[in-house]
């Protein structure tokens, strides 16, 4: 319930600033957004992904005061990494961004690093219910605090937007360390054999989960980069509209990781589901087009085609999640490395030339392919 209701608002929030910002505007604050979380997903989520499997003892208690202090080092350093990608963003398109932009983006990496660190270290101590709190709370100040600066008019729509998230997201480090003081009380420094061990251990459910999050994302960057920021800015939107759906297979694939327990497994008859399917999916891409086009304007729409195509990842998405998780569960690491590399290096290389040739729909062709190619590969593993 609260998932769902977290996907609502975060929904609500962004066809609000996105109509305010503008096509441009908005692609260049997903490519900003999205280029900080795939450094994010890149530096933080499989050490996190490990750590979760470990007991309530005193090994635990080191591991994630050490993870702690790594996470703050990382939130240091993506700021830096996102401040590269705004300059070879402007040579490629010759563009100059304002000072006041890259300063506040530099604020929105940092507390956005460490609120991610912080979200994944809740579900580590099994705080799942106050992890979805604390997600509503974030989008309500996100959201009271937008209208407040627009309402004031100092700042402009893009600032007002990274300085509200910003700040929640700071709202929502304090609220965690609380609580993981409170639980846990870990201490907070840096040992280098905790933090080898730890990345030794984590090299498989890093690069699960790695590979995972950054074929879900990387192909925005892709298209801010070889296509523009408003052809970004439509696409995203549209995106974020169906993203509202994936709340539940979200949910499913957190609770299965924290509870270890496969919730589709009594799922018996799939090729019914499918055949549901196929007409939601034309629906859903009708509703959205429309939704687009009422809320947003002509500017902001896609073809039906491109939608159906958007539609169809994101279904394909959240059904290799679930089933990831379930192959994690039952420790077939070693054949979940294999797959994971081939997608991994297949879609690094073919997403960029398929969007370079096809935009937007080069993004889908190759998101449809490493998604069936995945969840062929994984079929035995639906119901384990």
């Amino acid at each position: 319930m609260t998932r769902g209701l977290s996907a609502v608002l975060a929904l609500g929030f962004a066809l609000l600033y996105s109509k305010q910002l503008g096509v441009e505007r908005r692609g260049l604050l997903t490519l900003v957004m999205t280029t900080n979380l795939v450094f994010s997903i890149l530096l933080i989520s499989g050490i996190s992904l490990h750590l979760r499997n470990l007991a309530r003892n005193d090994e635990s208690r080191e591991s994630l005061g050490n993870y702690l202090s790594l996470v703050f080092l990382f939130s240091l350093l993506t700021p830096i990494l996102n401040l590269f990608v705004l300059e070879a963003y402007q040579d490629i398109f010759n563009t100059g961004i304002p000072n006041n932009l890259t300063y506040i983006s530099f604020m929105y990496c940092f507390f956005s690093t460490l609120s991610f660190g912080m979200h994944d270290a809740l579900l580590l101590i099994k705080s799942i219910k106050v992890a979805s709190i604390l997600d509503i709370g974030v989008l309500m100040i996100q959201i009271l605090g937008y209208l407040t600066l627009v309402y004031v008019g100092e700042t402009s729509y893009f600032v007002s937007v990274l300085i509200a998230i910003s700040v929640s997201y700071l709202v929502m480090v304090f609220a965690s360390l609380i609580l993981i003081f409170y639980i846990y009380n870990p201490p907070l420094k840096l040992s280098w054999r905790s933090t080898v061990r730890l990345f030794k251990e984590s090299s498989t459910p890093f690069l699960v989960t790695v590979t995972g999050q950054l074929l879900e994302r990387i192909d925005k960057v892709f298209i801010g980069f070889l296509t523009s920021s408003a052809e970004l800015g439509r696409f995203s939107t549209s995106q974020s509209i169906f993203g509202v759906a994936r709340f539940l297979p979200d949910s499913l694939t957190k609770l299965s990781m924290a509870r270890d327990k496969n919730f589709i497994s009594r799922t018996r008859n799939f090729s019914l589901l499918a055949i549901f399917a196929i007409p939601a999916i034309f629906i859903l891409a009708w509703i959205v087009s429309f939704l687009v086009k009422v809320v947003l304007g002509e500017e902001w729409m896609l073809s039906i085609t491109v939608l159906v195509g958007i539609a169809l990842v994101e279904l394909l998405r959240s059904i290799h999640s679930v089933v990831t998780m379930n192959v994690i569960r039952a420790n077939r690491y070693k054949m979940l490395q294999s797959i994971t590399v081939i997608q991994l290096i297949v879609g690094l290389l073919l997403q960029p030339i398929a969007i370079y040739w096809m935009g937007i729909e080069g993004s889908i062709i190759s998101g449809i392919v490493l998604l069936t190619f995945g969840l062929l590969s994984m079929k035995s593993y639906f119901r384990v």
